[in-house]
């Protein structure tokens, strides 16, 4: 018996002895563990604190989790970083920070496939298939689940593959395929059942719930809710149970009964606040929201809507902020503040991506204008009609009478002239219909057009990810490191490149000339080049890598007079000596000791044609350990942003470096990253973006 396997048993013997104790009391005892001088009780004993309390004390959750990632990343534990990552990701998840959550989950993915651990591997696969499905990438999400579908069914772990089958099915559910999604959900429910496992046939529940409420049997749709319900609660899946009550609202709502509809979407609010899960609140209250606009209640209905609008918009929830603009934009109408509803309608079309334009928009507001200014006029007119009336009734009934045998006239023409009219008026329509088929047509074209390019651009994407640097390689040969990578557009003329030759270890992290498509045409061809230099030259001081490559670049697209090429850096690392030379161009990497800044020497010159084609110098690298160096591109100092919309500047970027230097490499990454966006706020990102921490 292994060392793990009786790890295992003392964590169940632990827990079996413990079961009829009080919550507070296990973690008392978890507490105990975490203070073990074996290393593997202490990192269990994390994660299993992280765990339990992940739903009542997120801030505790984070601690402990992020004390595993630290921990073994001290002791180089690569089962245990992985963990350590994956818990965290399950914190940020569980406060919806969604983009967080994914980019733990994919860095403890990197490190599990690695260790080639099927039934982790396949727990990662399924965390990131759910947060693509949140974002409505169901493609991508589809993809990920029949990979962890097909690892669970080979080592036949059947809680797992009932989870994995309720997961497809909402997949289908979301694309409004209930047929199939029933057929997944039924395999889960099955092996739930057979398994008694209190804790998926809920989910398998809730799921069929909405497929029956879409399909109009709501009492079908009730009775799966208030099981799932009870069954959330008396496991303490806290946020399912708040979605439990926010579906039950929405069906007792299609009922008509508006009175259970609000307090279930009450309770939901109620849960989402007290375990913090910001992504939930904002939704919920947009429905109760809705409920208060039908009593007509709408100072406080606006109150929250407002509120729930800008959380959406800190924590990045898109779809929530085109669901709450749609509401405040029905809340304007039916209050009648049209200057508000037409600012929030503009907004709408503008997130939905509509073929309606702005001057639509105006139109629709001016015809609402419009229609309360008529109104008035016609009332004013009335009064003043009965006013005259009781002065002149004589005058009003010839009147009258001559209106009425005018109108008798008018009518007799018209009935002529509609007999007349009325084969022009469907030949009319005829041309109508053919045009608005055409232009549905064109539409559709278009529509299909732009897809096509966005899913060759995405393709390029996928192209260019798998010659950046591999998040394996660069844990195998630097393990403590970050690195902060934001493209402007969906592919990036910045690229980080790394590979292995003769035990040493080369690293570049560099920006090609332009962005977007035309600098992802430039960064390929440069890795291309770079890596001929090394693999195939065997040239292995990177300044004459940079030689080589710019007398390639020359070759290949200088003779039409266009100077493209890279400012870059190119580290090699000696793999038995520990020597660190590099090459620099147009940039040079930034050494920071006990947070004093040290700047490296580089060269003015770019790798391309340029003033300057002097040689490139290698230079030596002298550091001692615990030093930090740094190497990134000009997007993160070019961005505009702060007060005043200026650029962020060199400097400012140096003193975040320096003064984050002694934090962990993920917090380092999570401040670059916050750094960043807090100063380009609602500015558009002007460059590629891409920062390399490592400690040496």
């Amino acid at each position: 018996m292994n060392f793990y396997s009786m790890l295992r048993i003392l964590f169940l013997l632990f827990i079996s002895t413990s079961i009829f104790c009080q919550n507070n009391k296990f973690i008392d005892s978890l507490k105990k563990l975490a203070t073990s001088s074996v290393d593997s009780v202490r990192f269990a004993a994390y994660s299993e604190l992280a765990w339990e309390t992940k739903e009542t004390d997120k801030n505790a959750s984070l601690e402990y989790s992020t004390k595993l990632y630290n921990e073994a990343l001290n002791s180089n534990d690569q089962k245990w970083i992985a963990q350590g990552l994956n818990d965290i990701g399950i914190v940020y998840l569980r406060s919806g920070d969604m983009k967080k959550a994914l980019t733990h989950f994919e860095r403890s993915l990197a490190i599990r496939k690695k260790l080639g651990n099927k039934k982790d591997i396949a727990s990662s696969l399924s965390k990131i298939a759910n947060i693509k499905t949140d974002n409505g990438q169901y493609g991508e999400a589809l993809e990920l689940q029949l990979q962890t579908l097909r690892i669970y069914e080979e080592l036949n772990i059947l809680p797992y593959m009932a989870q994995t089958y309720n997961n497809i099915g909402q997949l289908y559910t979301n694309l409004n395929n209930f047929k199939v999604s029933n057929q997944y959900l039924k395999k889960a429910y099955d092996i739930s059942r057979s398994l008694n496992d209190v804790y998926t046939m809920p989910v398998t529940l809730s799921i069929m719930g909405s497929n029956f409420g879409d399909l109009g049997k709501i009492d079908s749709a009730i009775i799966c809710y208030i099981e799932a319900k009870k069954n959330f609660k008396e496991t303490e899946e806290y946020s399912y149970y708040a979605t439990a009550c926010n579906n039950l609202g929405h069906l007792y709502r299609k009922k008509g009964d508006s009175k259970n509809g609000e307090a279930s979407y009450q309770e939901a609010i109620a849960v989402s606040r007290q375990i913090g899960d910001s992504a939930g609140l904002v939704l919920y209250e947009n429905n109760l929201a809705n409920v208060l606009m039908d009593r007509g209640e709408f100072a406080e209905a606006e109150k929250i809507l407002l509120n729930s609008l800008k959380v959406s918009e800190n924590l990045g929830l898109g779809e929530n902020v085109l669901k709450i603009t749609q509401s405040l934009t029905g809340l304007y109408i039916l209050s009648k503040d049209s200057k508000k509803a037409k600012i929030t309608f503009d907004r709408y079309r503008r997130l939905q991506d509509s073929v309606y334009s702005v001057e639509n928009s105006v139109r629709f507001s001016e015809a609402q204008t419009k229609f309360d200014v008529e109104k008035k006029d016609l009332e004013l007119a009335k009064n003043k009609a009965e006013i005259e009336m009781e002065k002149n009734k004589k005058y009003i009934t010839y009147g009258a009478l001559a209106f009425f045998i005018l109108l008798f006239s008018v009518s007799i023409w018209a009935f002529i002239q509609k007999r007349k009219n009325a084969k022009l008026l469907e030949v009319k329509n005829n041309q109508l219909e053919g045009a608005n088929r055409k232009i549905s047509h064109q539409k559709e074209e278009l529509i299909e057009k732009q897809k096509e390019i966005l899913d060759s651009i995405y393709y390029a994407k996928k192209i260019q990810n798998a010659l950046l640097a591999s998040e394996e390689l660069l844990m195998k040969n630097l393990v403590d490191h970050f690195i902060l990578f934001k493209p402007k557009d969906i592919v990036s003329g910045d690229f980080t490149w790394a590979t292995i030759k003769d035990n040493k270890f080369y690293l570049a992290c560099c920006d090609s000339t332009g962005h977007g498509v035309p600098g992802a045409f430039m960064s390929l061809l440069n890795i291309g080049f770079i890596s001929e230099a090394i693999k195939e030259r065997n040239i292995e001081e990177p300044g004459q890598v940079f030689n080589y490559v710019r007398e390639r670049l020359i070759e290949t697209i200088g003779n039409d007079d266009q100077k493209d090429g890279f400012d870059g850096i190119l580290l090699c690392m000696d793999i038995q000596t520990k020597k660190i030379s590099y090459a620099a161009a147009n940039n040079s990497p930034l050494l920071v000791r006990n947070k004093e800044l040290v700047h490296l020497k580089g060269n003015k010159m770019p790798v391309g044609e340029g003033i300057k084609t002097d040689s490139f110098e290698t230079f030596s690298l002298t550091y001692e350990k615990g030093d930090k160096l740094y190497l990134y591109t000009d997007g993160y100092p070019d961005q505009f942003g702060g007060s005043k919309g200026k650029k962020l500047k060199y400097k400012q970027l140096e003193e975040m470096l320096s003064a984050n230097s002694d934090k962990p490499t993920n917090i380092q990454k999570e401040n670059l990253d916050t750094g960043f966006e807090s100063w380009r706020g609602s500015l558009e990102q002007v460059d590629d973006v891409c920062v390399i921490g490592i400690c040496l």
